[in-house]
């Protein structure tokens, strides 16, 4: 084993030998067309001998120069873009403006246009770039869910849902086609993301059951998974199965998911309550939810308060040592964990992973000139464009999570009076039932598939059970009574706030927390539980 390990690490070193070797012969051919080609392709041939290096953020100012420029596009500069963008995102990628790019019609800049307009809201402008990205072509996954996304905004469900369905399809083919794991994984997260975007287009079509059926495609252990469970749970809501919809809820309770936080599970489990006529069950979350939730909005608020100035204070969070995050707030700390499981949060991070290691390899370079300067320069701007931008999206999300708190309030102090108007009805009626028993669910109270099986709840939570949970309360309206309940839009998901394709980097390992859902029960035999 020591031999392996030592054959192992001698096979890394010499790896790494190899790519610095390369790299110092990339950059010292970059540097002499630096200094002796004045022709017009001087910048396409220096980007083209800094990509061969794998100087891919360097390349990228040398790109814009030779377009600016020259206007010129040719088949070698368009499979430079292409790689550019799969290797560093659309986020550095082509500073140019929108009407030099507009010039160029080729599908890599076609998406790097289209994702522009549509985060500026021009979504007419971006639908009518991105549909010049052929269906053969490899952004067509990307163009396919932008573009959807534009359909669902303007409400044409069946466009959002054949573009969302074609995304989800041709990502399935290129997740099994990858011979790249981290393109494998990347593809993976477009064929998830499109097919929650193609359920919560069957719930806005009040196609409930089959949203529901979509859903399931969803694996446990996906970034994204967490998230949807409060899809589901509005999908059981709207059908009125509002045990389901308390058993989805309860699932944010599982140690596993501590660090998630979701105001608005609070408020569909008191809504199902009452739709029960749990009165006092309800009435016991709403209070919960003030006691709960206020403490972290101020908390939230005095962090955002005392550092809204910073432009480096919440990426700073994400590297802090142990130390610092245990002296925080365990609520922001939390907080802090739940931003970092994001795809998005972590596709970002790996790109600004990438510039950094791609710093690190300029700096060993053994000759240093005028050009190695410019290329550090080039790229301690570019780390700090990334930089800026992460540390505003941490504070957009607390932000957004603080007006979420004072949102869900509002809903909770309409219910709650509701829910006092309905304790005086039963005190006059003399309706007032005992207290019972924790214990006062049944089997018969559970709506059930043919496919899915019944056992008890004993305290613990198991990761493969988790998301499959259902209360089995009888609802004590009398028929007369039966509240009848207008479904709501779902809101979307924090995780899936930002309606765009962010273009790959480096994707994480998945969160390997949630256990795998194959778990048999004779194993659990074996296992500690866990107690909440």
């Amino acid at each position: 084993m020591n031999t392996l390990k030592k054959i192992s690490n001698l096979c890394i070193v010499l790896s790494l030998t190899m790519i610095t070797f390369k790299a110092q012969g990339t950059a010292k051919e970059a540097f002499e067309i630096f200094k002796k080609d004045h022709s017009k392709s001087r910048n396409k041939r220096i980007a083209q001998e800094l990509i061969d290096g794998k100087f891919y953020f360097s390349a990228i100012p040398y790109v814009n120069l030779y377009l600016d420029e020259t206007n010129q596009m040719d088949v070698e500069v368009e499979r430079d873009i292409e790689t550019l963008i799969l290797k560093t995102g659309t986020m550095a990628v082509l500073n140019l403006d929108d009407q030099k790019l507009e010039k160029f019609n080729i599908p890599s800049v076609h998406l790097i246009l289209g994702t522009r307009y549509f985060n500026k809201e021009s979504y007419k402008k971006s639908f009518d770039t991105l549909v010049k990205i052929p269906e053969s072509h490899q952004f067509a996954v990307e163009a396919n869910l932008i573009k959807g996304t534009i359909k669902d905004l303007e409400r044409k469900t069946i466009e959002a849902s054949f573009l969302y369905n074609s995304c989800k399809e041709k990502a399935t083919k290129l997740e099994k086609d990858s011979k790249n794991e981290k393109m494998e994984r990347y593809y993976k997260l477009l064929k998830e993301t499109c097919t929650i975007r193609l359920a919560r287009v069957k719930i806005e079509e009040k196609k409930y059951e089959e949203a529901s059926v979509i859903y399931q495609n969803i694996d446990k252990r996906s970034y994204k998974w967490p998230y949807i469970l409060m899809d589901k749970a509005w999908a059981a809501y709207y059908l009125n199965d509002y045990n389901r919809a308390l058993g989805l809820t309860v699932t944010y309770k599982s140690p596993l998911l501590e660090s998630y936080f979701f105001p608005e599970a609070e408020v569909l489990t008191a809504l199902s309550y009452y739709n029960l006529c749990q009165f006092d069950d309800a009435l016991a979350v709403v209070d919960h939810f003030y006691d709960n939730y206020k403490p972290k909005a101020e908390a939230l608020k005095n962090l955002l308060g005392q550092n809204k100035e910073s432009d480096t204070y919440f990426i700073d969070l994400y590297y802090a040592d142990n130390e610092t995050r245990d002296s925080l707030n365990p609520f922001i700390r939390n907080m802090i964990t739940q931003t970092r499981k994001q795809v998005k949060f972590n596709l970002d991070i790996m790109s600004l992973k990438a510039a950094k290691d791609e710093l690190q390899l300029i700096r060993k370079l053994k000759n240093k000139n005028e050009f190695t300067q410019i290329m550090e320069d080039n790229l301690d701007n570019t780390l700090e464009f990334i930089s800026k931008k992460i540390n505003t999206y941490i504070k957009r999300e607390i932000f957004s999570f603080i007006n979420e708190i004072h949102k869900h309030s509002y809903s909770m102090f309409n219910l709650q009076i509701e829910l006092l108007a309905k304790k005086r009805e039963e005190i006059y009626n003399s309706n007032v039932e005992a207290k019972t028993e924790r214990a006062r669910g049944s089997i018969d109270n559970v709506r059930r598939n043919v496919d899915q099986y019944f056992f008890d709840f004993n305290g613990s939570f198991w990761a493969d059970e988790l998301g499959d949970y259902s209360f089995g309360l009888e609802s004590k309206c009398k028929i007369a009574e039966k509240v009848e309940s207008e479904p709501a839009k779902i809101p979307n998901s924090t995780e899936d706030n930002t309606n765009q394709s962010k273009l790959p980097a480096l994707i994480e390992e998945t969160n390997k927390n949630i256990l795998d859902k194959d778990s048999t029960r004779e194993n659990k035999k074996n296992k500690s539980k866990k107690k909440v």
